[in-house]
């Protein structure tokens, strides 16, 4: 297969309250996130962290965030956006979970790679994984903090090759 896309719809900044006080546990409650703070190199509106709530609900993350990711964190300042795959109610019609986790893991190993989030270990150093596909577009529409209106592996990060 050559190409696929991937369509993101943001919403946000939103604070952590917002977020875990959640979606009604719908299909809105699952995707992608972005978490933006203070940084002690790179200031306030830092990215700081990508990442998914594809098994458990954007609600239940941030309650772990809270106690563990962001504990030392000023959570006054921290900004959270959160990204649904723009078919999520078709893979839910669909009961086509597998497919959904599949986007999402493409969504957050490419926003890694390419933006670095400075508490993002994991997903740096490898190019993502795209099989069985050449080429990925993500399509972010919304407020996307941010990123680019459009990223695309892997062409975005082999340009200085």
């Amino acid at each position: 297969m050559e190409k696929y896309i991937i369509g993101i719809n943001w919403e946000g900044p939103l604070n952590i309250g917002e977020v875990i006080r959640g979606k009604n546990n719908d299909v809105s409650d699952y995707g992608v996130y972005q978490i933006y703070g203070h940084h002690i190199l790179y200031k306030d509106n830092a990215l700081l962290y990508i990442g998914i709530a594809a098994k458990e609900t954007f609600s239940y993350r941030f309650r772990e965030h809270k106690i563990n990711l962001l504990k030392d964190d000023d959570q006054g300042k921290i900004k959270i956006y959160l990204g649904m795959l723009r078919d999520s109610s078709e893979y839910v019609s669909k009961d086509d979970w597998e497919v959904y986790y599949r986007d999402a893991h493409f969504v957050e190993d490419i926003l890694i790679y390419k933006y670095l989030p400075s508490y993002n270990g994991c997903g740096q150093g490898d190019y993502p994984k795209l099989d069985p596909y050449k080429e990925i577009k993500l399509v972010h529409k919304g407020d996307r903090g941010r990123l680019e209106p459009e990223d695309i592996a892997p062409s975005d990060y082999l340009k200085g090759d």
